[in-house]
């Protein structure tokens, strides 16, 4: 029943699954960032100084039960001023590449829109939203769009898609360049610190859309 011709109705089918493949590169390219950050975050822990510890609080206890205090914390190895300098400035380089990857994966995903409800619309959605509403303007409709899985793909949607992989392949560029020229030499200061190497995961080069 469909007022659609057949060929409106293939390209709609071949813009979808074309939306769809951005769409998991979009979260898969989140997705190894993330991995990454999380152990920038591991690293930047171990390298800043310990913080103060508190005084511990009495644990409440009924009467007959006997009070185990906890063990307390190995105290870390004493650095001498080489050390310390050696850790302050790799923890630097650390907090610095986790901005750099964080500003990349900001052009995916909103910052302002990680933790909260899109309806806000605290800042401009980027790649990840704008694909998923463009999916639902193209097929079968989404939130409060209508969508027009009948019909071909509007010369406005398409141009748009093609803008979404554009950003999307510039993302890419800029993401390998840091796996290139910043994570190896990163790796290798943690190595002179005997730390352990950062494992990065990349996706294979998409294909090129016709």
């Amino acid at each position: 029943r469909s007022p659609a011709s057949d060929a409106d109705i293939d390209l709609s089918v071949k813009t979808l699954l074309r939306i769809c493949d951005n769409i998991s590169r979009v979260s898969d390219t989140v997705n190894q960032i993330e991995w990454l950050r999380k152990q920038l975050e591991v690293v930047e822990t171990m390298l800043r100084p310990p913080k103060k510890q508190e005084k511990a609080k009495p644990t409440l206890a009924e009467g007959g039960d006997e009070y185990e205090p906890e063990p307390a914390v190995a105290p870390r190895p004493a650095l001498d001023e080489a050390q310390t300098k050696q850790r302050a400035q790799l923890l630097k380089a650390a907090e610095d590449l986790d901005k750099k990857l964080q500003a990349i994966e900001s052009r995916l995903v909103s910052q302002a829109l990680q933790n909260s409800d899109d309806k806000y619309f605290v800042e401009p959605y980027k790649v990840y939203l704008n694909l998923l509403w463009l999916n639902a303007e193209v097929g079968t409709g989404g939130g409060d769009v209508a969508g027009s899985a009948d019909f071909a793909p509007t010369e406005t949607q398409l141009q748009l898609l093609s803008t979404f992989e554009t950003e999307m392949a510039g993302v890419d560029a800029d993401y390998r360049k840091v796996l290139k020229d910043d994570l190896p030499a990163f790796n290798h200061a943690l190595e002179g610190s005997n730390l352990a190497s950062l494992v990065a995961v990349v996706s294979s080069e998409p294909a090129k859309q016709e």
